[in-house]
């Protein structure tokens, strides 16, 4: 074997191989056929020797699907008798051996909401990849909380998500705890029903729950200079002290921002692009509108009721 394959590989993946013949007079073997055959006899590929290197026959490179089914092999590379200018060369083989595993899969979620009022319905998206880009379309996801109790249940869809070649996803509706604090749920992805036996998955994601909202602030981001509005800047509403729960957020293409936060005195931290901005102290006592240019100076940040 001039090339065997890996020591373990994926049911039904390809394998690369590449197989060497040699005469122990150094005759030239160039076209002769070597077959790989599986453990039950079967051929699995024929390549075709197709250099000679003054000693040797190789053939090129050459795929060979593996079985799909888990397990240890045993396969061999076999070059039949062959008459060759009149000489007649006897049969050679040469075994290899690799073991076939379950695909392996992944899981991950995203898009996690944070803080979730206590008791209230959110929402979160997740995701399934398997190693060898198998199809998981409509295959189940479980979600258990931190208690290992199963909440909600599953499926994905039927596409993967754009700018991924295999990561077939969901989203997922669950009701946060009727209790504040840190919370780590977990999302399992159990043995699918497919003819390829495949891994089990889970990942762990993390949320906090806060007390019920009783405003809206609303962030408006704009460039000093054009006052263009500033998409796609983070938001953030910090407790003063670090007591209470920490509230996040990007603007839309509007440049504007709206967190639904409880009364209290919050820091105000935005990011847009390379620029950062602080309000030390914004009171929040009422609905709420910030406007923000980012290219100015603290002192230039205005807040007023709305």
């Amino acid at each position: 074997m001039a090339k065997a394959p890996l020591a373990e590989v994926h049911g039904s993946t390809d394998m690369a191989l590449k197989v060497k013949v040699s005469c122990s007079s150094g005759c030239d073997l160039w076209g002769g056929t070597v077959k790989i055959t599986a453990q039950d006899g079967a051929v699995a590929k024929e390549a075709v020797l197709v250099s000679f290197d003054g000693s040797a026959n190789q053939t090129d490179e050459f795929m060979v699907k593996a079985p799909f089914e888990p397990g240890e092999y045993t396969w061999t590379a076999l070059f039949p008798a062959r008459e060759r200018k009149g000489i007649l060369h006897e049969e050679s083989s040469a075994p290899f051996s690799f073991v076939v595993k379950q695909h392996a899969t992944s899981a991950e979620v995203w898009d996690v909401p944070s803080p979730i009022a206590v008791g209230e319905e959110f929402r979160i998206n997740v995701g399934v990849k398997c190693s060898a880009h198998c199809n998981l379309a409509g295959q189940g996801i479980e979600i258990y909380d931190h208690q290992g109790a199963k909440v909600a249940t599953g499926a994905l869809g039927d596409v993967p998500r754009p700018g991924t070649p295999a990561l077939y996803w969901a989203e997922v509706d669950l009701k946060a705890p009727g209790i504040e604090g840190r919370h780590r749920w977990t999302v399992k992805f159990p043995e699918p029903d497919l003819e390829l036996t495949h891994e089990e998955a889970s990942c762990a994601f993390a949320f906090v729950t806060g007390r019920q909202p009783e405003c809206v602030v609303t962030i408006q981001v704009v460039d000093k200079d054009t006052e263009t509005p500033n998409e796609n800047a983070q938001v953030r509403l910090r407790p003063r002290m670090y007591r209470g729960s920490t509230y996040l957020t990007r603007t839309d293409e509007g440049g504007v921002a709206r967190l639904k936060v409880p009364r209290g005195t919050y820091q105000l931290y935005v990011w847009g692009d390379e620029y950062e901005k602080i309000v030390p102290s914004v009171k929040v006592d009422s609905d709420l509108t910030i406007k923000a240019a980012l290219s100015d100076p603290l002192s230039s940040w205005r807040q007023f009721p709305r």
